[in-house]
C-alpha cells in the first residue's frame, strides 16, 4: 500500500498518480529551463511537479526549505539543498532554512537535548554546501525563534480550524495539542520571506510535505500575503534498490559522516542491475535504470553528461561490469565526502542565524 503524507512515505511511488492526487502541475522542460542551472537533480529529472512556479520564477523570489532534524543527514537530503544552493547562485535569491526541532519533539517524541544536537549537526552539513551568508538565514524553532515568525504563527493559527488540521495532516484526537499547532508554525516559516521582504516564496519539498504548502496557500490571502508556490522533487532511491533513501535504515543510504571504508562497503553491497553471472552480464548486459550505483552517479556525482551516457551504454551492453561500476561510484562518493567533511568543520553557524 502506498502512503504519502507529512509523516510517512512508503510503497511503490507512481508520480503521475501523485500529481493527480495532490492537484499539482507537471513540470515542463521549458519551465525547468527557466530555473537555468546545471544542477544534476534539476537537469536530470529530479523535479517533476510544481505549484505556481511559472508565475514566481520570472521575478525576484525567495526559497524556503526546512529540515526536520530527527537523524543524521544522508546524500538524499543533501541533493535537495545542493539544488537550492545552485538556484541561489544562478538567481541570487534569498534562502530561508528553518529547523523544525519543535516538531520532532511533538510528533516523534524525541528528547530536547538529542534533537537540539541533531539540528546543529544538520545545519553544518547543509551550510557546508556553500550558501551565500548574506542571502541565507537559518532558524532553530526551539532556541531562537524569531518574533516575526511567532507573530505570523499566531496570526496563521487564527485562520485555521481544528477540522482542517485533522483532514490535512490525518491527525486524531489522541495527538498532543502541540502537534495541532505546529502546522501554523510551518505556515509562518513559509510566509516569512513574503512578510519580511515582500518576496514570493518557492517551497522546495517532497510531495509528502505539500500539505503544509496547500494549507499555507489557503490562508495567505486572509493574512494579506502572496500565495507561496512549490517545486517538488522525486524520492531518491536507496542503496537497497527499493523505496526511498531512509535515515532509519543504515544500509539504504550514504551518510555525510561515513568513512571511506563505510562508503566502499555500502556500495559493494548495494542493489545492482547486473546479471547473476559474469557470463550472462557480458552476454545480455545490465539494467542501469534500477542500479543503485548508476543512480547515485546520475543524481549526485557524474557532472559530465557524455561520460554518464557512456557508462549507461557500456553497462547496458555488458561491456562495463558491476564491480567496475561500483568502484567508480565509490571513488566519486569518497571524493565528494572528503571535500564536504572538510568544509563542514569550518562552518560558523552564528553567521547564518536569522
Amino acid at each position: 500500500m502506498v502512503k504519502v503524507n507529512p509523516y510517512e512515505v512508503s510503497g511503490d511511488i507512481d508520480y503521475g498518480k501523485l500529481i493527480k492526487q495532490f492537484g499539482v502541475s507537471k513540470i515542463s522542460p521549458a519551465l525547468l529551463k527557466k530555473i537555468g542551472t546545471d544542477n544534476l537533480l534539476v537537469k536530470r529529472g529530479g523535479f517533476y511537479a510544481h505549484r505556481d512556479l511559472n508565475k514566481i520564477i520570472n521575478g525576484k523570489f525567495a526559497i524556503v526549505s526546512g529540515r526536520g532534524p530527527s537523524s543524521k543527514m544522508h546524500l538524499g537530503h543533501l541533493a535537495m539543498f545542493k539544488a537550492i544552493r545552485d538556484i541561489q547562485k544562478k538567481h541570487g535569491c534569498f534562502v530561508f532554512i528553518p529547523f523544525s526541532d519543535d516538531e520532532k519533539m511533538l510528533v516523534k517524541g524525541l528528547d530536547y537535548d538529542e534533537v537540539r544536537k541533531m539540528a546543529i549537526d544538520n545545519a553544518k552539513d547543509i551550510l557546508a554546501l556553500g550558501f551565500d551568508p548574506k542571502k541565507t538565514k537559518i532558524m532553530f524553532d526551539l532556541t531562537d525563534m524569531n518574533q516575526d515568525i511567532y507573530n505570523l504563527a499566531i496570526r496563521a493559527s487564527s485562520k485555521i480550524t481544528l477540522s482542517t488540521i485533522k483532514a490535512i495532516m490525518g491527525f486524531k484526537d489522541s495527538k498532543n495539542i502541540g502537534s495541532f499547532f505546529y502546522p501554523a508554525i510551518q505556515a509562518a516559516h513559509i510566509l516569512y520571506p513574503t512578510y519580511k521582504y515582500n518576496l514570493p516564496t518557492i517551497v522546495m519539498v517532497g510531495m509528502d510535505q505539500d500539505p503544509f504548502v496547500r494549507l499555507t496557500r489557503d490562508i495567505a490571502g486572509k493574512l494579506g500575503l502572496k500565495k507561496p508556490g512549490d517545486l517538488i522533487n522525486i524520492y531518491l532511491p536507496g542503496l537497497s534498490g527499493s523505496g526511498k533513501m531512509s535515515s532509519s535504515d543504515e544500509r539504504s543510504a550514504i551518510y555525510t559522516n561515513d568513512s571511506k571504508n563505510d562508503v566502499e562497503t555500502k556500495i559493494k553491497r548495494a542493489f545492482s542491475g547486473g546479471r547473476e553471472t559474469l557470463a550472462d552480464h557480458k552476454k545480455y548486459g545490465g539494467n542501469p535504470d534500477i542500479d543503485a550505483s548508476y543512480l547515485y552517479l546520475k543524481y549526485f556525482f557524474e557532472d559530465d553528461d557524455e561520460k554518464l551516457k557512456q557508462i549507461y551504454r557500456d553497462y547496458k551492453s555488458g561491456k562495463l561490469l558491476t564491480g567496475e561500476l561500483k568502484k567508480y561510484t565509490a571513488d566519486k562518493a569518497n571524493k565528494f565526502l572528503a571535500k564536504h567533511q572538510s568544509a563542514r568543520k569550518k562552518i560558523k553557524i552564528e553567521k547564518y542565524l536569522i
